[in-house]
């Protein structure tokens, strides 16, 4: 399976699925409606936006996404920028459609000359496999974790 990651901006035709993962995997349980995550996306692929938006592909079809913004947690604004949102479909976990993910979102990040990347999970476990360090834990089972670009 050959797996490719890009800008969601090149794929406007994934730009609804790929909302449509973030509201039906959070968005849903924090009480965001389908609309606002969608519009969200669509702001997130505009060439100037500072938040970006990226996908992956297998055969020219969406199987994962990521999304790099400013901050990602309310207690946690001095920590900048954020790699967020981060989905495998299903069939396409275990095969390194994250990991192609989040290094382009560290890519990015880095591009733009900064330092770090902070990210939130209840698994840490899946991103410390990447050089991911947790910094702190918090609320119920959450862990604040980093990297060093």
């Amino acid at each position: 399976m050959i797996i490719n990651v890009d800008f969601l901006r090149n794929h406007p035709d994934c730009i609804e699925i790929c909302a449509d993962w973030e509201y039906i995997t959070w968005g849903k349980s924090y009480g965001w409606t389908k609309e606002n995550v969608l519009k969200s996306y669509q702001r997130m692929t505009e060439d100037d936006s500072t938040e970006q938006a990226f996908v992956a592909l297998s055969d020219n079809k969406p199987i994962g996404t990521a999304l790099l913004i400013e901050n990602d947690h309310e207690d946690y604004k001095h920590c900048r920028p954020w790699l967020a949102a981060l989905y495998v479909a299903p069939a396409h976990r275990r095969k390194g459609v994250a990991r192609k993910l989040v290094a382009l979102v560290g890519q990015i990040a880095r591009d733009r000359e900064e330092k770090q990347l902070f990210l939130y999970t209840l698994t840490p476990e899946i991103y410390r496999a990447m050089g991911w360090k947790v910094i702190e834990q918090f609320g119920d089972n959450k862990f604040l974790m980093n990297i060093e670009l």
